[in-house]
C-alpha cells in the first residue's frame, strides 16, 4: 500500500473541495491523486401504495438536459442523513413520509471522490410543503411503475447510478 507523503487544498467551494495527494509507492515511485469531497448525499425512493416511485424532473447543468431523478441532496453538517432524506423528500416534493427505513449507503466512486450516498425508502405520505433551495427548479413530478422502473433501470433509461441502485435493491428486497 502508497504512503501518502503530501496533502494539498487545490480547491475549496461552497458545494465541494478538491485536494491533491501525493503517494510514494515502496518502490519509491511517486503518484497524485485529486480527491473531490463533497460530503455526504441521501437520495429517498418514495413509493406509493400502488407501487409506484415519485420522481422529479429538473434540469441538471451538469450533464445539459432534463433529468428523471429521486429527491435527493446533501448533507449538512451534524444532520443525521435520515433527517436529510426526510427534509429533502419534503423540500422537493411537498411529502411527509410516515415510515421512512435505510436501504443501502455507497460510495459513488470510489476512484476520485470521498462522497458516500445513503438510500432511503420513504412510503405512507401526508401533504407537506414545497420549499426549494435558490438552486433548485423542480420542473413536474411523476409517478411510475415499479415494474417500468426495474424495466428502465435494467435497459438503461435510467442515467443515474444512485436511482438504478434503489430500485434495483427495492425490486430486490420487496418485490420477490
Amino acid at each position: 500500500m502508497a504512503k501518502l507523503i503530501n496533502e494539498e487544498e487545490m480547491f475549496n467551494g461552497p458545494r465541494f473541495n478538491v485536494v491533491r495527494k501525493i503517494y510514494e509507492r515502496e518502490d519509491g515511485k511517486q503518484f497524485l491523486r485529486d480527491i473531490v469531497n463533497p460530503g455526504d448525499a441521501v437520495v429517498v425512493l418514495p413509493i406509493t401504495e400502488n407501487n409506484e416511485v415519485i420522481f422529479e424532473k429538473q434540469y441538471r447543468e451538469a450533464v445539459g438536459k432534463i433529468c428523471v431523478e429521486l429527491p435527493a441532496g446533501m448533507v449538512d453538517l451534524g444532520e443525521e442523513p435520515i433527517n436529510t432524506a426526510r427534509r429533502e423528500l419534503e423540500e422537493e416534493t411537498g411529502l411527509i413520509a410516515k415510515n421512512i427505513e435505510h436501504l443501502v449507503t455507497m460510495f459513488s466512486s470510489t476512484g476520485y471522490t470521498s462522497e458516500k450516498i445513503h438510500i432511503y425508502l420513504a412510503r405512507d405520505f401526508e401533504k407537506g410543503k414545497v420549499h426549494l433551495d435558490d438552486t433548485e427548479e423542480i420542473l413536474d413530478v411523476v409517478k411510475i411503475p415499479i415494474e417500468e422502473c426495474v424495466r428502465k433501470a435494467v435497459s438503461g433509461e435510467l442515467e443515474s447510478a444512485s436511482q438504478i441502485i434503489a430500485i434495483l435493491i427495492y425490486n430486490q428486497k420487496y418485490m420477490k
